[in-house]
């Protein structure tokens, strides 16, 4: 809302996303009018009860974004169904990537948990008086570990080839809106 005096209203928006997000919704949400004012790190801030460090299940450390549009931006409506279905796209690649690394981080687990057993079962062999048979089972311990790590890195390569087109697909619609929004605002 513009008055005479030159007085703009603004609307305002705040998202928090990772790290190695921002500049894809910075980008984005530029075409739908909003500019970027403010982004905290969480990382510099200690932990209170207003800031709190938000760490998401891959340790990657938040953002969080302000952004600030005029409220008397034309054609709002139709901008805003364009602006929801790219960030229904954005959260879709979110999903995707974490359900990819909670799979990975799954086989890795299960695989460290067995090697764990067994390390266990070769202490009670060891202190049973049973030695041959406690290296066997440190021997298969460690493997396990050591399986649990490869098979993070290799499943979770192909997690990702498979993932690749449907996030692909995603970047596309959100693109696509993207493009029609800002189609829309310099008319």
């Amino acid at each position: 809302m513009t008055n005479k005096n030159g007085f703009i209203a603004y609307e305002y928006k705040n998202i928090t996303v990772k790290r190695d997000s921002v500049s894809i919704y910075t980008d984005c949400l530029s075409s739908f009018g909003w500019n970027l004012i403010d982004e905290h790190d969480f990382h510099n801030y200690p932990v209170t009860a207003d800031i709190q460090r938000t760490n998401t299940s891959d340790g990657l450390e938040m953002v969080s974004l302000r952004f600030k549009r005029n409220r008397n931006i034309s054609k709002k409506i139709e901008l805003n169904k364009l602006e929801h279905t790219c960030e229904e796209a954005l959260s879709a690649i979110t999903k995707l990537e974490k359900k990819n690394n909670a799979y990975s981080m799954g086989i890795a687990l299960g695989s460290g948990i067995l090697g764990t057993v067994f390390i266990a079962i070769a202490v009670y062999n060891f202190i049973s008086a049973n030695p041959v048979a406690g290296v066997l089972l440190a021997i298969i311990g460690g493997i396990g570990w050591a399986v649990g790590f490869f098979a993070y890195l290799k499943v979770s390569k192909n997690k990702s080839t498979q993932t690749e087109p449907m996030i692909q697909e995603q970047l596309n619609i959100a693109y696509g809106a993207c493009e029609q929004a800002h189609a829309l605002l310099v008319q």
